[in-house]
């Protein structure tokens, strides 16, 4: 390119000189000198371009454009152009190269180089080249679609970054707004914009409460007793939503604050030693007064909680059953045989009426087993297990 434009130039001031005269006069001479666009009038004796260059103190580069050619001859009123080559540092696109122009400004350094009036230059078009070198730089125009909002934009740019960009297709960006690609564009580059967007929500949650155990002698091992029932507490949740494109990517807990304190559920639990468990049998008696003998039953020995302990084995029900069976008792009556409700309520069972035991045993006001025997098959035939018995329990205050 350099070759072209320097001989293009040359051959126009070559058409554009005036014709001197046939006869050279050796001396009186005045030539009009022109260099970078700069007229001035030389009076010189000089018979070639060389010597009138020299008397007006113009030296000549070797990237300088001068017509006519050095060794032309000159006439009194004769023309000399001076063109200085200047050194350009261009960054086109991104590359780097360097090259010499012959032009005064950068707008005529462009024509030169073949630039249109499209490209995006990073000085004033306008701008003289001076003797130094220029730095330049050069963004041709790009196609680049955008995909936003659900649907695709393109615009051409000659920005150099996807922000110039975005802001050439007149696409509003938010502070959150995320980009599929950022830095320099590249033509025909498609780039996504996700939608980003905030909100909060507030949600009220339970805290669960804490279960203490305490130790009491006084209770066999495997009895629990709830003396304190416990509470779940509540507290006030906020969360910060993040929704990408309208759907819902992020949930994050900013905040936490208390609204109701849990109530901690306090159960003794029996550390006594279990005595062994009852034996029941079968065997004969004779009485000396009649020498006669009789099957007798003997009645189970020790206390309440014993006897149910092993008519709960005998129902085929473990020590998890016999646990809410004690607890439901311990509610209902405290394991006492003589244990009375206004209501008509009776017994370690606490049958409504009391008389209704009387189905398991004529005893029923006094025997411990035989209360325990009604009661274990009413809660059998109701609820099927002790444990199911005190969840009832605990949920309705009665079983």
């Amino acid at each position: 390119m350099h070759r072209v434009v320097k001989f293009g130039l040359y051959g126009l001031v070559l058409a554009g000189l005036a014709v001197g005269t046939l006869a050279w006069a050796t001396a009186g001479k005045t030539v009009d000198l022109r260099v970078d666009g700069q007229d001035q009038r030389v009076h010189t004796s000089a018979s070639d371009v060389r010597g009138v260059l020299a008397s007006a103190h113009v030296q000549v580069g070797e990237h300088d454009i001068v017509a006519p050619d050095l060794s032309a001859s000159v006439s009194n009123g004769a023309e000399i152009v001076v063109q200085r080559g200047h050194l350009l540092h261009l960054q086109v696109d991104g590359q780097s190269r360097d090259v010499w122009v012959n032009a005064n400004s950068v707008a005529e350094a462009l024509s030169q180089l073949g630039y249109s009036n499209q490209e995006l230059v990073s000085v004033s078009r306008s701008q003289r080249l001076d003797s130094g070198a220029t730095s330049l730089s050069i963004d041709s125009p790009k196609r680049v679609t955008f995909a936003v909002d659900g649907k695709r934009v393109s615009v051409v740019t000659a920005g150099p970054t996807v922000y110039q960009a975005i802001q050439d297709a007149g696409i509003y960006l938010g502070p959150l707004d995320r980009l599929s690609a950022t830095g320099k564009v590249a033509n025909g580059q498609v780039i996504t914009i996700h939608r980003v967007r905030i909100a909060h929500s507030v949600a009220v949650q339970s805290v669960p409460f804490r279960t203490i155990q305490q130790p009491d002698a006084t209770s066999y091992v495997g009895n629990k007793t709830v003396v304190q029932a416990g509470r779940d507490g509540s507290q006030k949740v906020t969360y910060q939503l993040v929704f990408v494109d309208g759907k819902l990517s992020g949930k994050v807990v900013v905040a936490k604050v208390a609204q109701s304190a849990p109530v901690n559920q306090v159960t003794k639990v029996g550390s006594k030693p279990q005595p062994p468990a009852p034996v029941a049998a079968t065997g004969s008696s004779s009485t000396a007064s009649t020498g006669s003998s009789a099957a007798t039953a003997v009645v189970p020995a020790g206390d309440a909680q014993q006897i149910a302990a092993s008519m709960v084995a005998a129902r085929g029900w473990g020590t998890d059953q016999f646990s809410c069976l004690v607890s439901l008792w311990n509610k209902e009556s405290g394991w006492r045989t003589n244990a009375a409700n206004p209501s008509g309520a009776y017994g370690i069972p606490q049958a409504l009426p009391g008389s209704k035991m009387a189905s398991a045993g004529a005893d029923w006001q006094t025997n411990p087993a035989t209360q325990i025997s009604w009661g274990l098959s009413y809660i059998a035939g109701v609820y099927g297990t002790p444990c199911a018995a005190w969840s009832h329990s605990q949920a309705t205050n009665w079983y």
